[in-house]
């Protein structure tokens, strides 16, 4: 093998090295969401990135509800439940069954991208988000009164400049006993 062909191999190696390291640490896991959900001293939850498939972003700041996104896979164009997004349900459902999270209010959110009207948008996003409240519900000690849901369609979406973009669909979960 020559040398520019050997350094291509290397670096090929290097990236796929380096990206399943990240998928690895993408998942969050109960406590990182128990961490995102609550506040710290001193104020609101710190702001964390979670990278890859199933764990999109942390948010939190002086006026927003401590709050997590996350990737939540649906059947096309339904509000069915993937395989894949059970793990990271799982996780949620062990993190608001946890003591440290009883008795809060939580708000379920769901987003759509851009594709499709936004009234169609903003009804899917409704339909996924009461399907997460209802699978938590149904699977983990959660009471169901603390929980509620609702949709925001393509309103607050994370990637503007690409209103198409798969990262825009998600399911935000929010802390919000302390907002009202």
């Amino acid at each position: 093998m020559n040398k520019p062909c050997t350094l291509i191999v290397i670096a090929a190696a290097a990236w796929m090295g380096f990206a399943a390291a990240v998928h690895a640490q993408s998942n969050p896991t109960e406590q990182e969401i128990i961490k995102a959900l609550t506040r710290h001293a001193g104020g609101f939850s710190r702001t964390r990135s979670f990278i890859g498939a199933r764990g999109v972003k942390v948010t939190g700041g002086e006026k927003a509800a401590p709050s997590i996104d996350l990737k939540v896979s649906f059947a096309f164009d339904s509000a069915r439940l993937n395989n894949e997004s059970l793990l990271t349900l799982d996780a949620l459902g062990r993190a608001l069954s946890n003591e440290a999270l009883k008795g809060q209010r939580i708000e379920i959110v769901g987003h759509t991208d851009a594709k499709g009207t936004a009234e169609y948008n903003e009804a899917l996003s409704q339909r996924r988000a009461a399907a997460v409240v209802s699978y938590i519900v149904a699977n983990f000690k959660v009471d169901g009164s603390l929980i509620s849901s609702r949709g925001m369609g393509e309103r607050q979406l994370i990637d503007e400049k690409n209103p198409e973009s798969a990262a825009n669909r998600r399911v935000e979960i929010r802390n919000v006993t302390l907002t009202n």
